[in-house]
């Protein structure tokens, strides 16, 4: 069996799934596979204190590509597309001087080993931009995996797909296909009507410079990516050659579509913990949620086992996580109305932040403290199969590790670049021997959150995270006065965000203030200066104009 003398890296993605969703951590549908990899193999991590790079879902994705906050690579928010067919005039601004990449630290470290037409391979949900090399032509900007993100070889969606039979609605000969689940009807349709949600692949000699799938996807999706991707590495493993890949997932974005048999299988509570006692029997939402968890879950274990059986296991550094919390947010406070019951099954939708305030676009932690496994057995040594970290990791570290990995710098011109990632390797290499990043030169970790633009707006929120303290002012699911003030937390004794010690430590809530608008002024630099974004103004509310008067 072919063994890999030069690492591997690999990246896996899920979508809108929360930091308790996973059986490991108290969730209610059964994973086996992400379980037993997280907790009961040697070389892997379990980090209970990891975040998405940002609160939705194209801000982490640029995040982790770039090691760079998204704002800096004029990422904002996201966009809505059902399929390249529906918007060639596409024009969404991701990076648009070419940020250094993932794909370019492998290229950089070897042309000959990763830079060939297979050796970075990009596979599920982009959601950075158009696929056509074309788009110019209809008023839109290139924006592909391709072009932008370093890769040179895909197999995409260009935004949300189905989680089950996904492209049915592609072809009419394919319709009889579709399984909507608890929809009963197609959703996320953009433009409103236009249902198809096709895969994409380069192709040179076709219109567009890309071409699309011409069968129908099979019932489950994510069996389709974990197949697209083992065939990939069949062929990579013959080759004799390393690999750089991201396989991101649409599980368990909407709409969430489990199998008919899976779904049956959580009802009877043989692959799901049954609800409890007085509850009602799960709705049909909730067990298409838990059954696109199972499946998630099937297929992590395919791609798992890939790795082994082709020799690149133990030289890989993979990593798994999801690009936000789950879906609804708790209005008026961030938190739900089953908190305190039962947190694993929140009456606003299914997908559970357990103890965590907040889920998807919130500034609280639910938002984006998310579930996190890093693995690389050549590098993690451990006695116990069970290694557990609270030291913070966001996914804008994947690239400064891998550049570590690889011993490679970013190019001449951006190294003067801001980059908000740390290279976890260390944190790899000593996770057993306490090892704690504010022991380092360093220091403890810092990282600053907005949602939706730059422009500072409550009802949007802010904050800032410092070691254990975290700043917020305002979020998207808070409607409350107490919510939209300044407020501050420690986060070693109060991960639920609940006890607000603003007023008992105002000086602490002073000096996070100004970390956040320095941070936030960086930002902006890099929007002007680095990126060349379209959109580059500076606008401070009252609360943070006050405490920047005071410095």
């Amino acid at each position: 069996m072919f063994t890999p003398a030069l690492p591997s890296f690999l990246f896996m993605l899920a979508d809108d799934i929360g930091w308790a969703d996973f059986s490991y951590n108290n969730g209610t549908a059964q994973t086996p596979n992400i379980d037993k990899w997280a907790t009961k193999t040697a070389g892997s991590i379990v980090f209970q204190d990891f975040h998405s790079g940002g609160t939705v879902c194209s801000p982490t994705r640029a995040t982790v590509l770039t090691g760079r906050n998204h704002f800096r690579d004029c990422v904002d928010f996201v966009y809505g597309c059902s399929d390249m067919t529906q918007c060639p005039h596409l024009d969404f601004e991701f990076a648009p001087m070419h940020t250094f990449t993932v794909g370019d630290a492998v290229r950089s470290f070897s042309t000959e080993e990763y830079g060939d037409k297979d050796g970075a391979y990009f596979a599920g949900k982009w959601h950075l931009g158009s696929f056509y090399k074309d788009a110019a032509r209809y008023g839109g900007v290139v924006s592909s995996p391709l072009s932008h993100g370093g890769f040179t070889k895909m197999n995409a969606t260009v935004e949300v797909a189905p989680t089950a039979t996904s492209n049915c609605m592609c072809k009419a000969e394919w319709n009889d296909l579709c399984d909507f689940g608890h929809n009963h009807e197609p959703t996320h349709c953009k433009p409103e009507g236009e249902c198809c949600f096709n895969y994409w692949w380069d192709d040179p000699l076709a219109p567009h410079g890309v071409t699309n799938l011409t069968w129908p996807t099979p019932p489950d999706d994510s069996l389709y990516l974990a197949d697209a991707f083992s065939r990939y590495l069949k062929e990579r493993s013959a080759q004799k050659k390393p690999f750089l890949a991201q396989i991101s997932f649409h599980n368990c974005h909407q709409p969430f579509i489990g199998s008919k048999k899976v779904k049956e299988s959580c009802a009877k509570g043989e692959t799901c913990r049954p609800p409890l006692n007085g509850e009602e029997p799960y709705t049909d939402e909730e067990l298409d949620y838990y059954a696109c968890l199972i499946e998630l879950d099937n297929a992590v274990g395919l791609i798992l086992n890939a790795l082994k059986r082709y020799g690149y296991y133990d030289n890989t550094m993979t990593w798994f996580t999801t690009d936000n919390g789950p879906e609804k947010n708790c209005r008026p406070t961030g938190i739900c109305k089953n908190a305190n019951k039962n947190p694993q099954r929140p009456i606003e939708a299914p997908g559970s932040a357990g103890p965590l305030r907040g889920r998807k676009r919130d500034i609280y932690e639910g938002g984006h403290r998310v579930p996190g496994i890093v693995s690389f057995p050549s590098q993690v040594k451990s006695s116990s199969s069970t290694v557990l970290s609270w030291e913070t990791v966001t996914t804008m570290d994947f690239l400064p590790t891998i550049m570590e990995v690889l011993s490679v710098e970013r190019p001449l011109e951006q190294r003067s670049w801001a980059f908000d990632g740390r290279s976890i390797l260390p944190l790899l290499r000593n996770a057993t021997t306490g090892f704690k990043w504010a022991d380092t030169e360093e220091g403890p970790r810092s990282v600053g959150y907005q949602f939706y633009d730059t422009t500072l707006n409550k009802s949007k929120g802010w904050g800032y995270r410092f070691g254990r303290w975290k700043y917020v002012e305002g979020s998207m699911s808070c409607l409350h006065p107490d919510c939209q003030k300044p407020q501050l937390y420690d986060l070693d004794s109060d991960i639920g965000e609940r006890v607000d010690l603003s007023s008992k430590y105002p000086d602490i809530l002073e000096d996070l203030q100004l970390k956040f608008q320095k941070w936030h002024e960086s930002v902006m630099k890099s929007r002007r200066e680095e990126s060349k974004c379209r959109k580059t103004e500076l606008m401070l509310p009252q609360s943070l104009i006050s405490v920047s008067e005071k410095e």
